[in-house]
């Protein structure tokens, strides 16, 4: 998939469409003006950047160490303070119309763009999940208030730069981690980047900002699993349920955004986002549902509040549901600071737009939808680029086919097992039958990698076996589909030494016909290379590919 900047720069706008701005989800509602007094906290202590270390103790990122999260509070604390002031000031206005509520959340926001807070290249992975979060925490509070007459061009000018510097850091992040499928560009953390980065677009006016986010959103609603959930949230053991939580309320913020422009996103992908409301919906009500399959009780609060149920505000405004209706109502409270303070509750029906508006809305439905067709192709698009022939692990006698059964693909493996598959996503596919098997297909379409470790490649690529003299594994190796740790080999005539990071160095001797023997610390481990040699099945049962069979893709 390309990069989502590198797509959506192309949608272009025509003039009379610029002379209209993005709006938000609180531009329509009326604040009665009132002189009411509001304390405003000071500031908090600014700093450029952080250093945040993880709490989570375990492969799933399920178990916390208190101590280590208690570190993590304290290093976050200015920024989830700055946040949580805006938040509360700007509902604060909303609610009671308080002037002086509305200029807190002025004043903070622009010491907070004078002192170029948190903007700067964290040195840690949980640096940039805290930008994102703060910039969606705090453009979303600006977006409630740019309307009440109370900021000055100057902080608005200010405060819109600040955003601007923090969502390129958010976006610069995410467009590395798009291209390591299986990293946090594929989970949560990007659709809260997407809100983030969308808020900044509504409040700065950036188009290109603002349709970053409904890319993002359109990912996540991709991944959403024909049972409503999602596989990366559904991994987290005990804390499955409250990540598949934890992803809906920004896609459902992002939808409202969506909405606020005239872009239907709870349609997007036949309406996906229902069914994910639908799953966590059921699993709130009755737990078990996920602890059945993760095989671990879930942690989450009852009566859920906050993050947990804040999300259904909105989304029963627009569909009504009677269950869900009931838990808002024994909610202690449905505010979360990420998105902003208080959920938007959108006035049904809308008010109508003007002619401007109208035409604005329409051009900006065309051209997301060309963006969206872009990168999200088609379910029969996405089907034909997984059918054919296969060879399993890339071996001509190990045969395996993908064939188009109408609603669904037919995959048929090396032993004659058949499993339905659907694909999503650009290039994913899953396997519900084999145990729910995922794949991801390389950009030229020549190599599906399997979540279970192996691989398929298409039997046409499957060529005579290299001479002898031409068989050199010299050059960059992927271990599985795991691009984040390249391995080296180095040949000299039938010696090859290799270098894998964190898995150690080897030496050893590849034959004539492909066989590899070679030496890990003592510890010796067989080889063979396939016959087009981009690929070495291992004995560990694992596998190489050359990084050439990636280069072509801009994931």
């Amino acid at each position: 998939m390309r990069k989502l900047p590198v797509l959506l720069s192309l949608v272009l706008f025509t003039a009379a469409a610029n002379a209209q701005k993005l709006r938000s989800a609180w531009d329509d509602v009326k604040v009665n003006a009132t002189d009411a007094p509001y304390t405003c906290p000071a500031p908090p202590a600014f700093a450029n950047t952080l250093s945040a270390e993880g709490y989570y103790t375990d492969e799933q990122y399920s178990v916390i160490d208190p101590a280590k999260l208690a570190a993590f509070n304290a290093a976050s604390e200015g920024l989830s303070h700055l946040g949580q002031y805006a938040g509360l000031a700007a509902d604060n206005y909303l609610a009671k119309g308080s002037k002086a509520a509305a200029a807190c959340v002025y004043t903070l926001l622009d010491a907070a763009a004078k002192a170029d807070a948190w903007d700067g290249k964290m040195p840690q992975i949980n640096g940039v999940y805290l930008q994102n979060w703060m910039l969606s925490g705090a453009a979303i509070p600006y977006l409630k208030v740019r309307n009440s007459g109370v900021g000055t061009p100057q902080q608005d000018a200010e405060i819109q730069r600040w955003f601007a510097r923090v969502s390129s850091r958010v976006q610069d992040y995410f467009d590395v981690q798009w291209t390591h499928p299986g990293s946090d560009a594929y989970n949560n953390h990007l659709y809260w980047a997407g809100l983030a980065v969308a808020a900044q677009g509504v409040a700065g006016n950036n188009r290109d900002a603002f349709l970053w986010g409904v890319a993002a959103c359109r990912q996540g609603i991709e991944s959403i699993k024909p049972d409503g959930s999602l596989a990366a949230e559904m991994n987290r053991a005990g804390m499955a349920l409250h990540y598949q939580l934890y992803a809906l309320g920004p896609l459902i913020m992002l939808a409202e955004l969506g909405e606020a422009n005239g872009i239907d996103m709870y349609g997007m992908s036949g309406g996906a986002i229902h069914r994910l409301v639908k799953f966590d919906e059921a699993a709130l009500a009755d737990p078990s549902i996920i602890a059945k399959r993760t095989g671990a009780k879930q942690e989450v609060d009852d009566p859920p509040s906050g993050l947990d149920i804040g999300w259904a505000v909105p989304y029963v405004k627009r569909f009504p549901d009677p269950q869900l209706s009931a838990m808002i109502a024994k909610a202690p409270w449905v505010r979360f600071w990420q998105w902003g303070g208080a959920p938007p509750e959108p006035q049904i029906p809308p008010p109508s737009p003007t002619p401007e508006q109208a035409a604005f809305e329409a051009d900006l439905r065309s051209r997301v939808r060309a963006a969206m067709e872009a990168q999200f192709p088609s379910e029969k698009s996405r089907f034909a680029a997984f059918l054919g022939s296969w060879c399993g692990q890339g071996d001509p006698a190990v045969h395996a086919s993908i064939v188009d059964s109408g609603a669904y693909l037919t995959l048929t493996n090396e032993n004659g097992d058949a499993s339905l598959g659907r694909a999503y996503g650009k290039d994913n596919i899953a396997a519900p039958g084999w145990e729910s098997v995922t794949g991801i297909l390389n950009q030229d379409r020549s190599q599906i990698d399997w979540s279970n470790v192996t691989f398929w490649e298409r039997c046409e690529r499957v060529k005579e076996r290299p001479g002898s003299a031409s068989l050199n594994l010299s050059g960059k190796w992927y271990a599985g589909s795991d691009r984040t740790q390249p391995c080296s080999i180095r040949q000299q005539n039938r010696a090859i030494h290799i270098a894998c990071g964190k898995w150690g160095n080897a030496s050893g001797q590849v034959d004539h016909q492909g066989k590899l023997s070679t030496d890990w610390s003592g510890k010796p481990i067989a080889g063979l290379v396939t016959i087009d040699g981009d690929h070495i099945n291992w004995d560990n049962q694992t596998y190489w590919t050359r990084s050439s069979v990636y280069r072509t893709s801009n994931r």
